[in-house]
C-alpha cells in the first residue's frame, strides 16, 4: 500500500520568498510632488534629501576630477532630464549605447542579485542626469511647500546649488527658471541673498539673456536696472556684452581665459557664433594668414589647426604655418 507523501512543513516564520529587495536609489526612489508622492512636502525630508543630493554631487567631481568639463557636457541637451515621464518610463534616459532591457520585456520573475551584478556601471550622463532630476523634485517640493516654510533660506541655497550644477551641465531648462525665482521671488527685502551670490546670480542670468537667448536689449537693461537697485558691476559682464556688440573676438577670446568654471561655461553658447564671425572676416580680408593666428581668433588657441578645418569645413590650403585662403588673379596681357 502506498504511502502518503509527508505533509509539507515550515521550520521558520519568515516568507517563502527567496528574492531579496532590490537596492533603489535614494535620489531616484523619491517622487515628484506633482506625480503624488507628498514627502519631499516635509521640510526635513527636503533637507536630508538635499544633502545627499550634494554627497552625489561631491562623489561625482571626485570621479571625474581629471576631466570634469568633458564630464558635466556628456549631458546630451536634445532631452529634458528634468521630464517626470522620462523618469517613469525609463531610469537611464542617458545612457549612451545599448538600453537597459524594459521592465515590461523582462520575465515574470528574475533575480535582482544577478541583474544588479550584471548591470552596466552608470555612463557620465546618467549620473548628470540623475543629480538634475533630484533637484528638480526637490525645487517642485520646495515650491508646493512655500506657503508653510518659515523662511525662504534653505531654498535659496538650494537654487544657488541647483543653478550652478544645471549650469556646468549646459542645461538651460534647469537653471533659467531657479535664475528667475532665485532673483525676483525668493530675494526679498526680508531675506536678501548675500551680495556675492546676488552679483553672481545676476552675471549669469545678463550673461544667458545676451549670449544663449540673444537678446542684447534685455541684457542691457538687465544690468541697467540691477546697477540702480543695489549697484551692480561687473568688468567682465561691460567686456563681453561689448564684444558681442561690435565683434571683437580677441576681447572675448581673452576673457574666456580668464573667467571661472560657471562664466565660461554660459560663453560656451557664443563660441560657434564667434568663430564663424572670425572665420569670415579673415576669409574676407586676407589672401594668406598664419595659422596660429587663424587658431587663435576663432577659438582662442583651444583647437588645433585640424579640429578646426573638421568642425567648420575650412577649405583654406596649408603651406607650411600658413594658410593659402585665395589665389591672387593673374593679370591678362597688357593690350
Amino acid at each position: 500500500m502506498a504511502q502518503h507523501p509527508p505533509p509539507l512543513s515550515r521550520k521558520t516564520s519568515g516568507p517563502w520568498d527567496r528574492l531579496r529587495p532590490v537596492k533603489q536609489d535614494p535620489l531616484e526612489s523619491m517622487g515628484f510632488v506633482s506625480k503624488g508622492d507628498n514627502r519631499l512636502l516635509d521640510s526635513k525630508t527636503q533637507e536630508s534629501f538635499y544633502n545627499k543630493i550634494v554627497a552625489r554631487y561631491m562623489q561625482f567631481c571626485t570621479r571625474h576630477s581629471k576631466d570634469l568639463d568633458t564630464a558635466f557636457a556628456s549631458l546630451s541637451l536634445a532631452e529634458d532630464p528634468a521630464t517626470p515621464s522620462q523618469a517613469t518610463e525609463n531610469q537611464n534616459p542617458r545612457i549612451r549605447g545599448s538600453p537597459l532591457p524594459d521592465a515590461r520585456g523582462s520575465p515574470a520573475i528574475a533575480n535582482p542579485i544577478s541583474q544588479s551584478i550584471n548591470a552596466p556601471a552608470p555612463s557620465t550622463a546618467d549620473e548628470v542626469s540623475t543629480i538634475l532630476l533630484a533637484l528638480r523634485k526637490l525645487r517642485e517640493g520646495l515650491l508646493a511647500s512655500s506657503t508653510s516654510a518659515p523662511s525662504p533660506v534653505f531654498s535659496q541655497r538650494v537654487h544657488v546649488f541647483n543653478i550652478r550644477t544645471a549650469i556646468l551641465a549646459l542645461h538651460p531648462p534647469g537653471y533659467h527658471p531657479s535664475l528667475l525665482h532665485l532673483l525676483f521671488v525668493l530675494h526679498t527685502p526680508a531675506h536678501p541673498l548675500p551680495r556675492s551670490e546676488l552679483m553672481e546670480m545676476t552675471t549669469y542670468l545678463i550673461l544667458d539673456t545676451a549670449i544663449r537667448q540673444n537678446d542684447l536689449c534685455q541684457a542691457y537693461s538687465l544690468r541697467y536696472n540691477s546697477r540702480v537697485k543695489f549697484g551692480y558691476t561687473s568688468r567682465v559682464v561691460d567686456s563681453i556684452l561689448r564684444s558681442i556688440v561690435t565683434g571683437n573676438w580677441i576681447t572675448f577670446w581673452h576673457v574666456r581665459q580668464k573667467v571661472d568654471g560657471y562664466v565660461r561655461t554660459l560663453l560656451h553658447w557664443h563660441v560657434e557664433a564667434q568663430r564663424k564671425l572670425a572665420l569670415k572676416a579673415i576669409g574676407r580680408s586676407y589672401l594668406a594668414c598664419d595659422i596660429k593666428y587663424i587658431l587663435q581668433s576663432t577659438s582662442g588657441g583651444e583647437l588645433s589647426w585640424e579640429d578646426l578645418v573638421k568642425e567648420e569645413d575650412v577649405g583654406w590650403m596649408r603651406d607650411g604655418d600658413r594658410a593659402i585662403i585665395r589665389k591672387p588673379k593673374s593679370k591678362g596681357p597688357a593690350s
